[in-house]
């Protein structure tokens, strides 16, 4: 069998207070480039244009690795899962493509910044990840 390759560009939505370093530690597993938002969810629009911008930068990066745009991965950790899965929802609203978004740990209580409301059902596209130690293997299936 063989193993997926490992993604040359990883966008990283992190949860509420994580820094890049932070993200980079509980991430130790992931090669490639990580792309971490600085985003805040107490913004007037709930943090969206921040998260909207990483994944424009997270696409330009891909584009210029000459890999798919498309193919993007999204990786939400807590509230930033929270966010994932709404983009998950919106993306065709949106006019968003990407390859695939794993929610890590996700605070589903809290609101994703794209409706302003929890998210009540898992869109089918979200793989949900129980901690931030499984990602990698949930990258290889």
């Amino acid at each position: 069998m063989t193993l997926p390759a490992a993604p040359s560009v990883v966008l990283v939505w992190p949860d509420v207070g994580q820094t890049e370093q932070d993200v980079r530690e509980q991430l130790t597993a992931l090669t490639g480039d990580l792309v971490v938002a600085q985003w805040d969810p107490g913004a007037d629009d709930g943090g969206r244009s921040a998260l909207l911008t990483s994944l424009r930068d997270a696409r330009e990066i891909l584009a210029s690795h000459e890999d798919e745009p498309d193919a993007l991965i999204v990786i939400g950790l807590g509230r930033g899962a929270v966010a994932a899965a709404g983009l998950a929802r919106y993306a065709k609203r949106l006019g968003i493509e990407f390859g695939r978004v794993l929610c890590v740990a996700p605070r589903w209580n809290e609101p994703d910044p794209f409706s302003g409301a929890p998210v009540r059902d898992v869109p089918e596209r979200v793989e949900l990840v129980p901690d931030a130690a499984a990602v990698d293997a949930a990258l290889r299936r």
